[in-house]
Order: C-alpha cells, then sequence, then structure tokens
C-alpha cells in the first residue's frame, strides 16, 4: 500500500482513535486524526482525503454530513463507517447505504484484521475508477463523447444519455438528416460500451437484396455464383462488439425478418449453409426516414421497429444547435492545420458571424467539408469574411461591399497612371466600386494576386475568385 494518498481519521473515541492508526501504521499512507467534526470539515475542505473513515453517528458526529461533504469535494474518495453491531437496520444506516457508491461498515469493537482488508478493497476500487475513467477519457479524445462538439442543450442532453445507456446491452435507434453525425453517435456508444469486439458499420442503401444479405449473414462456398469460398458477414465479424446498421429503412422485408430473428434468437446461418451461428452482437441502427410511416405503408416490419427503437436518439440539425458554430468550427480549424501540416489559422469573428447566418443543409458535414477547404486554401494566419465559399455569401445576402479601399497613394493624383485611379463615382452600386477596387489595386501590383491579397486583406483565392467574377484582365494570368 505504499503512497496510496491520505487518510481522514474522525472518531471520538480516543481508544479507538489509536487502535485504528495502529492498524495502518506503515502502509505508506498520511494519517490525519481528529475527534472534532468541524476540525473534520475543515481538514476536507483544505486537503486531499482519499479515504474517511469515521463514525456514523457519534456525540459531536454526524457521519453523513461529513460524507456529503466529503462526496462533494472528493468525488473518488472510499468511505469507511465504524458502526454499532445493529446500525444497518436502522434508518440513518439504510440512508447511509444509499448515499453514496464506495461506502463501507465496521461494526464495533473494531477488528485491525477486518479494517485492514476494507482499506485494501476501497484502495482497489479506487484504481480501478481512475484507470477506467483515464481509459474512457483517452477513447473520447479519439472516438468518444469529446468528438460531439458543442455546448446546446440537445448536444448536452445526447452527451448525457450516450454516457447513461452505453455499458447496457440496449439496441438504440439514432435519427437524424444527413451529416448530422449518425455514425459518431454508434462510434461513442460503442467506446464507451468497452465492448471487446470491434464496431462493425455496414450501410444498408448501398447493396441490393441478395448482397446485402451475403454481406450481413456470409455465405458458404457455392452458394451462389461467383461464391468461390466460405465469407463471414458482419454479424459474425462483429460478434463481441457493435454492429452498425446505417439507413437501416432501406433493408428488403426479407433481409429485415432475417435480422428481426438474430435481434431475439441471438443466432442465424449463412446463405446456402445449415449451420446456426451464435453471437454476442450490440446492433445500432441509423435511419433519416419516419419509420413509423414506413411501417403503416408495409415497408418495414413493425416487429422489428418495435425490437430496434429501444432506445431512440434523436439528433438535431446544425441549424437547430446554431450557437455550436464557433466551437465545431475552431475544432475544425485545428484538427486539418494538425492534418496537413499547416501552423495555427483563426478565424475572423465577422466570418464566424457569417458561418451562423447559413442554414446548414448538409449540416455538420458540409460546415467540416467548408473549413477543410478553407484550411488547405488559406495563404493568411487568419480566415476573413470575404474568404468564406460564394455560395455561401451569396445565400445569406453578402455582396463584396465588405472589402476595404484601396489605401490611399502618396503620389499627387495627375501623376498617378490613368488605368491605376480609382475611379468611384457618384451613383455607382456597391459592386461596380468593389470591382474598380479590385481593379485599380491589380494594377498597382502588376496584377500579382498574392500583393493585391495582401494590400485588401483577403486570400489570394478571394483576389482570383472576384477577378474572374468582374471580368478583370485574363484571371488566369494572374501571377
Amino acid at each position: 500500500m505504499n503512497d496510496q494518498g491520505t487518510v481522514l481519521i474522525v472518531d471520538a473515541d480516543r481508544v479507538e482513535r489509536e487502535l485504528v492508526c495502529e492498524t495502518l501504521a506503515g502502509k505508506g499512507l498520511r494519517l490525519v486524526v481528529t475527534g472534532n467534526m468541524y476540525q473534520a470539515f475543515h481538514q476536507i475542505e483544505h486537503l486531499k482525503v482519499d479515504i474517511l473513515i469515521a463514525q456514523l453517528k457519534a456525540e459531536r458526529i454526524d457521519g453523513l454530513a461529513l460524507l456529503e461533504a466529503a462526496a462533494q469535494h472528493h468525488p473518488d474518495i472510499g468511505v469507511v463507517f465504524i458502526t454499532e453491531p445493529n446500525i444497518l437496520e436502522t434508518d440513518i444506516g439504510i440512508k447511509a447505504m444509499l448515499a453514496y457508491k464506495d461506502t463501507y461498515f465496521l461494526p464495533r469493537p473494531v477488528n485491525p484484521v477486518h479494517l485492514a482488508a476494507l482499506l485494501q478493497r476501497t484502495l482497489e476500487n479506487q484504481r480501478l475508477a481512475i484507470e477506467n475513467r483515464q481509459l474512457l477519457s483517452q477513447i473520447d479524445e479519439k472516438e468518444g463523447l469529446r468528438r460531439l462538439t458543442g455546448n446546446s442543450p440537445q448536444i448536452v442532453r445526447i452527451r448525457d444519455m450516450i454516457a447513461q445507456i452505453a455499458p447496457t446491452k440496449a439496441t438504440v435507434m439514432i435519427y437524424g438528416a444527413r451529416g448530422t453525425g449518425k455514425e459518431l453517435v454508434a462510434r461513442a456508444i460503442h467506446h464507451r460500451s468497452l465492448r471487446r469486439g470491434s464496431l462493425i458499420a455496414f450501410n444498408c442503401a448501398t447493396l441490393n437484396e441478395n448482397l446485402a444479405e451475403s454481406e450481413l449473414f456470409g455465405h458458404e462456398r457455392g452458394a451462389f455464383s461467383g461464391a468461390y469460398d466460405q465469407r463471414k458477414g458482419r454479424f459474425e465479424l462483429a460478434h463481441g462488439g457493435t454492429l452498425f446498421l446505417d439507413e437501416v429503412s432501406q433493408l428488403s422485408l426479407s433481409n429485415q425478418a432475417r435480422l428481426l430473428r438474430v435481434l431475439e434468437e441471438r443466432e442465424f446461418e449463412r446463405v446456402g449453409g445449415n449451420k446456426t451461428i451464435q453471437v454476442d452482437v450490440r446492433v445500432v441502427c441509423a435511419t433519416n426516414h419516419d419509420l413509423e410511416t414506413a411501417c403503416k405503408k408495409r415497408e418495414f416490419l413493425p416487429d422489428l421497429y418495435d425490437r430496434l427503437n429501444v432506445v431512440p436518439i434523436d439528433l438535431p440539425t446544425l441549424k437547430e444547435r446554431i450557437e455550436d458554430v464557433p466551437l465545431l468550427v475552431k475544432d475544425f480549424l485545428q484538427e486539418f492545420c494538425r492534418q496537413n501540416g499547416k501552423p495555427p489559422i483563426t478565424i475572423a469573428p465577422e466570418a464566424v458571424r457569417t458561418l451562423m447566418k447559413y442554414e446548414w443543409p448538409g449540416n455538420v458535414r458540409e460546415l467540416k467539408n467548408c473549413i477543410e477547404g478553407l484550411v488547405v486554401t488559406s495563404t493568411q494566419p487568419t480566415i476573413q469574411q470575404m474568404d468564406l465559399p460564394e455560395r455561401i455569401l451569396k445565400t445569406i445576402g453578402i455582396a463584396f461591399s465588405n472589402l476595404p479601399s484601396v489605401p490611399e497613394i502618396s503620389e499627387p493624383v495627375d501623376k498617378v497612371p490613368e488605368k491605376q485611379r480609382l475611379n468611384v463615382k457618384v451613383g455607382m452600386s456597391l459592386d461596380e466600386i468593389n470591382r474598380e477596387a479590385l481593379r485599380a489595386t491589380l494594377e498597382s501590383v502588376n496584377n500579382n494576386k498574392a500583393k493585391a491579397a495582401e494590400i485588401l486583406k483577403v486570400s489570394r483565392r478571394t483576389v482570383q475568385r472576384k477577378a474572374k467574377e468582374y471580368g478583370l484582365f485574363n484571371h488566369q494570368n494572374l501571377t
């Protein structure tokens, strides 16, 4: 038990305190001892307490109050209550059992052997809890809840639900429009479940009925033309793990019936075979269709719907959680800069506000692709509003009006070449003014789009795009 941490001993009985200290002496523990409840509160608030050993009920000592304070300050604390022999049959004993997950009871008089055993068990539980939390943290970093970025109420609720249902064996149905992150949720459920097997994914809309049947359940050699070898299906490959069925509504009725049988019996036969194969597979499905309506139209089996819809999760569109856009943009910028070996890139606040005004019909996937494109084409450390894709700017009604004016030229106007003058007149539209500003800037730098971009504080891609749009010179000849 070397270097195991700090034990706070709270006992009004001096003899009992000394016995507990003697039992724990030489175990590599820091012992903090008091017979005063208020001193105990002070220690709990100011020390990192790993284990609390206290009387449950004694003069001037309220064990439940200490437990409440200890659990609040130290969520992983282990608790050993010293009690009267029959205390667990009383109301306070029952409350103590229900109050905290890692609580043990030691009847008086204290038995040193029993105390040492309880302490060892408490330390082992703490170690396992810390290791599991670290493992979950590593998993979440790559595939789990941390990938579900956002602080909107919808995403917070979904993360809480995943954490609750992941350790169970319940079948899950994920509803959501394209690009909302259905597979991401399925992966988070699998990795939070700590199932030993793999996560195997299958898109039910990609193959016809016969090929889908073979993909799901496998086939024997010679089962059909072209079946030269035996092949395991997705259910066998997912044994001990999770099978994610995307677009499950697209399965044929016959394959739906086979899927229902596997879910109920946990067994199946390969195509062309007669050997029954038993599997332990958790099924997570996803769809962007209304399955209740499909059942009414006899396009989906009602019994299968009931079996799959045990835990439904509805994913919001990005428009419905638009407040998450800034966090998503930040995460995607970091991800794609790291993937492409580029220095960190930031984004201007006005650009973020513009992204939040767009409706994102492709949801998070569309936003992710947008940010990837901006990262790989960016030549500036900060993405500006006018660097955003033209379809986004046009959709929300932003013209090229935010283009800064051409910097003042120090020479007198009459000495500036005519073609480099900014010929702006009253009555010109903003689009015409922007075109003139870009033309004059390009002329002033001999059509060098990198220099023009630097002057105008936009990207080279924006200069190239707007030059093409405005028909300025031959945009392909810009350097």
